[in-house]
């Protein structure tokens, strides 16, 4: 596979629109301008391809997920930690390693799809929807095997097993979500696994793998996997968060929703912690659902204010801060480049998507 670089000026366009405080509100506004930079542009053609590379029955299933987008915050987190590693040095495989980023996120969001009963995905019908579960979940199964050929090809040591012990992290992730389908008896620590396993391992795979491709020093690479860690859990944390900040009405259905799939959310956790009657009352709704639409408008509503009201949205912020000031300080043993900056400046709009 032919290696492609991210230019100069693609860089500097990245760090410019990370810098822009019209891009900090949102991570989703960091990938125009990562689109527009080169190399990007080659590797949405490479996902395609191999989503297309699945047998027929498959394929559409795989090709029309990658196809209605995405952040692509993984591939390039590779991309940029690869140059990080080992400025002004080629990093043979790091384009591979990106794309297995991007496959493993995309199998797993077909895989959930089908575990959550989800009608849509990024404002299409979820291609459980439209091709049934099976196929949604055998195309992603083809693209785990195709990331782990990926790894394989690139050459990159230590890729297959960092990619191998991620994959256990990932499914251990969803376990333990599926086991708490349905319950409110979940703590902080449950919802903070949780995240650190089904977001923080995958993210701190596209550290690690940039390091890998790099062939840099074991501390570099050590570095970039806690980096890619601590700003994976904080992403996460941020996008629960989001679910908390919309109307009361809004607010309340979405939480409701999130515990009937399973999804023990940390903001959640810390409210019903610091307000142990939200529990009871969420059991009592949960066991009446569904209920009349100007029933849950009401009692969702008068649920969302007593929470919002606890003070766990402002502990869970603090949280995804005190996550991204770590992952700030693992960059200190990388050598010191606009590339380093630039990882510095995407783990702080990761976090900003909610504040």
């Amino acid at each position: 596979m032919r290696l492609v670089s991210l230019s100069s000026a693609g860089l500097e366009q990245l760090q410019h629109a990370a810098a822009s405080p019209l891009a900090r509100p949102s991570a989703a506004q960091l990938l125009p301008a990562a689109r527009s930079a080169e190399g990007v542009a080659r590797l949405e053609a490479l996902l395609l391809r191999a989503a297309r590379s699945a047998p027929r029955e498959l394929a559409s299933a795989a090709a029309d997920l990658v196809q209605a987008g995405g952040k692509r915050v993984r591939p390039l987190l590779v991309l940029l930690a690869a140059r990080a590693a080992a400025p002004g040095r080629r990093a043979r495989g790091r384009v591979a390693l990106a794309l297995v980023a991007e496959l493993v996120h995309s199998a797993t969001l077909l895989h959930d799809d089908v575990i959550d009963d989800g009608l849509t995905r990024r404002g299409l019908p979820a291609p459980r929807v439209a091709y049934g579960n099976g196929v949604s979940v055998l195309a992603g199964d083809w693209l785990l095997a195709a990331s782990l050929d990926l790894a394989l090809r690139s050459g990159a040591p230590g890729a297959v097993s960092a990619l191998v012990r991620t994959l256990r992290d990932l499914v251990e992730g969803e376990a333990r979500q599926l086991g708490l389908r349905g319950s409110t008896h979940f703590t902080a620590g449950d919802a903070l696994d949780i995240c650190r396993l089904k977001t923080g391992a995958l993210f701190a795979y596209c550290g690690e793998a940039g390091g890998l491709a790099a062939r840099a020093l074991p501390e570099v690479t050590a570095a970039l996997r806690e980096f890619g860690l601590r700003a994976g859990t904080a992403f996460q944390i941020a996008d629960d968060l989001l679910d908390f900040e919309a109307d009361a009405a809004t607010m309340g259905k979405a939480v409701l929703a999130d515990v009937a799939e399973g999804k023990p959310s940390l903001p959640l956790a810390l409210a019903l912690s610091r307000e142990p009657p939200l529990r009871g009352e969420m059991e009592a709704i949960l066991r009446e659902l569904p209920l009349p639409d100007d029933q849950v408008r009401s009692r969702t509503r008068a649920f969302a204010v007593r929470l919002a009201r606890s003070g766990a949205l402002a502990d869970a912020r603090r949280i995804a801060a005190g996550e991204r000031d770590a992952a700030l300080a693992a960059l200190q043993p990388l050598p010191r480049s606009p590339t380093r900056e630039l990882l510095a400046q995407v783990a702080r709009t990761l976090l900003s998507r909610s504040s």
